[in-house]
């Protein structure tokens, strides 16, 4: 059997407990959970099956000149790296009450670096039931490229969304 890597960013806080509650929805002998600033080239060669969880940055950060996107990092790292043949998702954590004209952009980011080296996204969701007002996480048909989570305003639906998510997502992954 194939683990899935689950790489996350960053360390601590909601994104690192939804990644563990990920990891236990699909079983933590099947997945690998990897902070995404530890990633070495190696790691991405092992997996055919990844998720991405990540976090939209707030305003509060935008201007920090002490805050590090590992993200960027981390795509520095596998610059050269394809990821043609592999099975990608996302999960993406926002907060649709102080950032409802941004929500879990995140989502975004990463698609689209993922999607520039070759990868098969999967998990896409439907936008309803979400409160939020725009989102750059939304395709032309209106469904995320990933799985939204607002764990400040709605963390009472967080566990039921992972595991509709996962469900879902067994159709193409091997979990």
């Amino acid at each position: 059997m194939n683990k899935t890597a689950l790489f996350f960013s960053p360390e601590g806080g909601n994104v690192n407990r939804v990644t563990i509650q990920l990891g236990e929805v699909i079983g933590n002998e099947k997945v690998d959970i990897i902070p995404a600033k530890d990633m070495v080239k190696e790691d991405l060669h092992k997996y055919s099956q990844i998720i991405f969880v990540c976090s939209t940055v707030g305003a509060d950060h935008w201007t920090n000149e002490i805050y590090v996107d590992e993200w960027q990092e981390f795509f520095r790292k596998i610059e050269e790296i394809s990821f043609e043949g592999k099975k990608v998702a996302i999960v993406g954590l926002g907060n649709s009450v102080l950032y409802p004209e941004h929500f879990a952009d995140g989502i975004a980011h990463l698609h689209k670096k993922i999607a520039n080296k070759n990868a098969n996204i999967y998990g896409f969701v439907d936008a309803e039931g979400y409160t939020f007002n725009d989102s750059e996480a939304l395709n032309e048909d209106g469904l995320f490229y990933g799985l939204p989570i607002d764990e400040e305003n709605e963390y009472d639906q967080t566990s039921e969304r992972l595991e509709n998510w996962i469900s879902k997502l067994k159709s193409d992954f091997e979990f």
